[in-house]
């Protein structure tokens, strides 16, 4: 990032950085560890009445604090009896760095100097798996065509007072202010009795056992909020549509809809397409 010859501020990439005159600041970019979603992609929020009132009476989307996830394995880097392989090998890995690194003196690179460092920076980095922890919030969404059953049981503490939010990527995106803060991806499923996740992409990654959730999410990192971040949120830009619980009854109907006209939320609210009667 800088300016060119008129004084005109651009970022440029390094194949064209000869066209500035000033550079003002240098960025180092990397491909992104999750998998990017189609602008079109639909996304489902499923969630209790409860839930649902914060949302549009705060005008806010609630990422929680990974801490706070039932999944023991949220932001695992493998299974503890692997561990001895990981540390192998940042072991060597920091090993060698130190020894290469710019600027040290033939004559300080001791052995004891090496190990001692070496050990060093693996017990930071092991901390700073717990401490990513405490600073890493979530928004989770389902990505799917069409509705899940499974995710109406999973996601909603009583299904028969249960609703969804229908969304898509881009409106996602857009509702969050296009915050660059925020990153949205898949989630990743993998066996961790077989591979590693990633030291700082951990969060974008899940067992298989998981694989049903077809999880994208939104995540933000924070090291001032504790237990969760109430993020505003654009509600006419989030919201597509309204999905009542297949097992709610019609009563509940009548509440959402009080709800949403008391919040002048103008969705269109549906019954789950799974109350469509079948024939024989």
């Amino acid at each position: 990032m800088g300016y060119d010859t008129e004084r005109n501020p651009v970022v440029l990439c390094d194949d064209c950085a000869y066209l500035l005159s000033e550079t003002v600041v240098r960025y180092h970019w990397t491909e992104p560890e999750y998998e990017k979603v189609a602008p079109e992609s639909k996304l489902w929020r499923y969630m209790d009445l409860s839930k649902f009132l914060s949302m549009i009476g705060k005008k806010t989307l609630y990422f929680a604090s990974a801490e706070s996830f039932e999944d023991i394995f949220e932001g695992a880097k493998g299974t503890l009896e692997r561990k001895e392989k990981w540390d192998a090998f940042y072991l060597d890995f920091f090993r060698e760095a130190i020894q290469i690194a710019p600027g040290m003196k033939p004559e300080d690179l001791t052995d004891e100097y090496i190990e001692e460092n070496t050990t060093r920076l693996l017990s930071e980095l092991n901390a700073s798996g717990n401490a990513r922890r405490k600073h890493t919030f979530i928004s989770c969404w389902h990505c799917n065509e069409s509705e899940s059953e499974a995710m109406w049981k999973l996601y909603s503490t009583n299904v028969n007072n249960a609703l969804a939010i229908q969304t898509t990527y881009q409106q996602l995106y857009e509702a969050l202010d296009k915050d660059p803060a925020i990153k949205i991806g898949k989630v990743k499923y993998i066996d961790f009795s077989k591979r590693f996740s990633s030291v700082n992409g951990s969060f974008w990654y899940k067992r298989k056992a998981f694989e049903h959730e077809r999880e994208v999410r939104a995540i933000i990192t924070s090291h001032q909020a504790h237990s969760g971040i109430e993020k505003a949120v654009d509600l006419e830009k989030l919201i597509s549509a309204v999905y009542i619980s297949p097992y709610a009854p019609k009563w509940f109907e009548d509440v959402v809809r009080d709800v949403m006209q008391k919040y002048e939320l103008n969705k269109p609210l549906y019954y789950s397409e799974m109350l469509k009667t079948p024939f024989y």
